[in-house]
């Protein structure tokens, strides 16, 4: 049978990880590999994204699950389910300000921390899997799909109205392929540079094309995935290793064949960023 959906199970305790993967490849979804952390979490995210994220609270490392909750809604528009230990009112109301899908206890799954017991395995499956379903059947419902790309301008939106009808005058382009979104001046086809027109930014891919598009830095940032970093007034920056080719003496960037210099404003976030992706 075709698996329904693919979820990734991020939970600090291998035992409680291998009960809950069982349950779910006994009811047909894949389950990706073992992530205790918010590290390897966001890893296998970048790697294969899942349609949605069994969460606990209580994770290995620097960072708790009610952290990444708010990364899952905020940079991945992926929909989660806490499962976790924690089952007291602060918590739940902290985590109400990350609009999760569900909030379940360990102790309503029959899931406790040094054991698992399994008195009423029925209805503690029926009570997890249909949480589960809820939660993808909402993505359906509200068809809000995370976005795999943008639609790039061939120009400025005045001089597109022009152009032949018959030409192609947006490109679809896959973030994966996207070095940079910046408001600097540009190359133009004259291989001038251009000033850039206000309200608008320029983007190039790894193919060393260039599209235009009319927004601004800050608003663009708000729908782009994770893994896009701003790093100063003029620049965002893509840091997945196909574009990320490395580090200049902790102050910049090489991406691409580009060097873009860091600014102390967004040096702390860069870091963080950095650290999430990188050892």
């Amino acid at each position: 049978m075709k698996t329904k959906a693919h979820i990734l199970v991020v939970e600090d305790k291998s035992l409680i990880y291998k009960r809950l993967k069982m349950i779910l490849t006994a009811n047909y979804y894949s389950v990706d590999d073992y992530a205790p952390s918010v590290k390897k979490a966001i890893g296998l995210i970048n790697k294969k994204r899942p349609d949605l994220v069994l969460l606990d609270i209580d994770l290995q490392g620097d960072h708790n699950g009610i952290y990444l909750g708010n990364l899952l809604k905020t940079q991945y528009n992926i929909p989660f389910i806490y499962v976790t230990d924690f089952d007291d009112d602060q918590t739940f109301y902290k985590s109400l300000e990350t609009n999760h899908s569900d909030f379940i206890s360990k102790k309503q799954l029959q899931l406790h921390d040094t054991e698992i017991i399994q008195t009423k395995p029925h209805l503690d499956e029926k009570r997890l899997i249909r949480s589960i379903q809820t939660a993808l059947n909402s993505i359906i419902t509200n068809i809000d799909f995370t976005k795999e790309g943008i639609m790039g301008l061939v120009s400025y939106l005045d001089k597109i109205r022009e152009m032949d009808k018959s030409r192609v005058t947006r490109v679809p382009v896959s973030y994966k392929d996207i070095l940079f979104f910046t408001v600097k001046p540009f190359i133009n086809e004259n291989e001038e540079q251009e000033t850039l027109r206000a309200n608008y930014l320029w983007f190039q891919t790894l193919q060393n094309d260039y599209f235009f598009l009319k927004t601004s830095l800050k608003d663009l940032q708000k729908k782009l995935p994770y893994n896009f970093i701003r790093v100063n007034e003029s620049y965002i920056v893509n840091i997945e290793p196909k574009t990320f080719t490395g580090r200049i003496n902790g102050s910049k960037l090489s991406i691409g064949n580009k060097e873009i210099i860091i600014k102390n404003t967004y040096k702390a976030e860069v870091e963080k960023r950095l650290k999430l992706f990188y050892n």
